[in-house]
């Protein structure tokens, strides 16, 4: 595969949209086989449980190498939300191929607790970085 000049826009960009939530935003680039959300906002439960469900239907039969969520802007995670992600949706991105997780994170504590905490339970390759470059740099690594 020829190098790919790296930046937030070759995955999050209208063209590679799947759905556009009031809190987040889904993305999916073929070429480098990379899935992704950038959270926007507040949520509920709901909501949280409805964005995931939607997309693994929305990457269903799509070759996907890893996973990229830009927490910068996320609201707090409900705990009903977080176990849901923990017993549902992280076995589903296994199964669909995801293998590492970059996260672009402003690193408050609570949010650093919070991912520590998936990373431990995923027992995948994840990484918390300042930004999106790095992300996506570790999942193509």
């Amino acid at each position: 595969m020829e190098a790919i000049a790296l930046s937030e826009e070759k995955l999050v960009n209208e063209e590679n949209q799947l759905r556009q939530y009031k809190f987040a935003t889904t993305y999916y680039d073929e070429e480098l086989k990379i899935a992704g959300v950038k959270w926007h906002g507040s949520f509920a439960t709901d909501d949280y449980i409805e964005l995931f469900n939607q997309f693994i239907k929305d990457v269903k039969g799509k070759e996907i190498i890893g996973f990229y969520s830009d927490i910068r802007e996320q609201g707090v995670v409900p705990v009903a939300a977080r176990k849901h992600f923990e017993k549902v949706f992280s076995p589903k991105g296994k199964e669909i191929g995801i293998d590492k997780t970059g996260v672009v994170t402003d690193a408050s504590p609570f949010k650093k607790y919070y991912l520590n905490t998936l990373i431990k339970v995923t027992k995948r390759p994840a990484k918390l970085c300042s930004n999106p470059e790095e992300a996506l740099e570790f999942i193509l690594s």
